[in-house]
């Protein structure tokens, strides 16, 4: 009999190793989930202040929401028939006495604990801007309207890929407007998008999505154009990560949330979404691990001490 096939880490394993041991992630029991040390901290703050001065302007309407959203909402949007298996649902205990007893009967044995917990009528948000869309209802100004959001998200999906964690941060610029406002955004956001990387020393590529975006029942693929991420080989120039992507959703939330254009019209929407983590995670693979190291003009860029 021959012996096992040693195992063998992939370059994105080795490259969480490196993070780990370097404490720019702490570890914690769970594949994907991490706390962010000091210096990783200062990165991602650097770059929230970069693309505040990049992407924001005067009209730019601001908003930061908490990291659950209303399971309405994704309902509505049709998340459940895409992306069921990405969604993080919260249950929560709603018994009295004795079912508290049951319930921890069942911690104590190590029972399945679903049975004593409820479905909440909140889930992790899966998606920044899906906390826009209620925001938007009714008619638009004249010239439609951007929206600087931060969020939390969620997706479940454990995986000891760095670039692939379960809980991150996304920045997204939202416009909504008339078709040609929401392309014209699109579009201009695809060149912005890249020069904004050079900026940072990063060379991305621009390419079409291959998955579904939201909706019930739809699955608008990258053929319509619909979708494109901005990718940078971090580990790997076979497979490389998409760090940003630029979104046009049609008339999909304008119907759905009543967001109309001033001639009544269903607004068009489109979006810019930064990953931040990705992006702090492809300037430590170009620039090193080791932040006083970087080149002095991207330091006071990050407005890194």
């Amino acid at each position: 009999m021959s012996a096992p096939t040693p195992y063998t880490a992939t370059a994105e394993e080795a490259y969480l190793d490196r993070l780990l041991a370097a404490r720019l992630l702490l570890p914690t029991n769970l594949p994907g989930i991490y706390a962010r040390g000091s210096a990783f901290t200062q990165l991602m703050e650097g770059l929230e202040r970069a693309i505040t001065r990049y992407g924001r302007t005067e009209s730019t309407q601001i908003l930061r929401c908490p990291p659950v959203l209303p399971r309405s909402i994704v309902e509505k949007c049709g998340y459940f028939q895409s992306f069921p298996n990405l969604l993080g649902c919260m249950c929560c205990f709603t018994g009295g006495t004795t079912e508290h007893e049951a319930l921890l009967s069942a911690v104590d044995s190590g029972a399945d604990l679903l049975p004593h917990l409820e479905l909440s009528d909140v889930v992790l948000a899966p998606a920044a801007c899906y906390y826009v869309y209620p925001y938007l209802t009714g008619t638009l100004p004249q010239a439609g309207k951007t929206t600087d959001i931060e969020n939390w998200c969620y997706r479940h999906e454990p995986s000891l890929n760095p670039m692939r964690m379960r809980a991150f941060r996304m920045r997204e610029f939202v416009h909504a407007g008339t078709p040609e406002q929401a392309l014209g955004f699109r579009d201009s956001w695809i060149e912005r998008a890249q020069a904004f990387l050079a900026r940072l020393g990063l060379s991305a590529t621009v390419a079409p999505a291959d998955d579904p975006f939201f909706g019930a029942g739809e699955r608008l693929m990258a053929a319509q154009t619909l979708k494109f991420e901005l990718l940078i080989p971090i580990v790997s120039d076979t497979r490389p990560t998409a760090v940003m992507s630029s979104n046009y959703h049609k008339d999909h939330f304008g119907h759905l949330f009543d967001i109309r254009t001033p001639d009544g019209a269903a607004a068009h929407t489109t979006c810019i979404g930064f990953g931040m983590e990705r992006i702090v995670l492809a300037l430590l693979a170009q620039h090193g691990l080791q932040l006083s190291k970087w080149p002095t003009a991207l330091r006071e860029h990050l407005g890194l001490a």
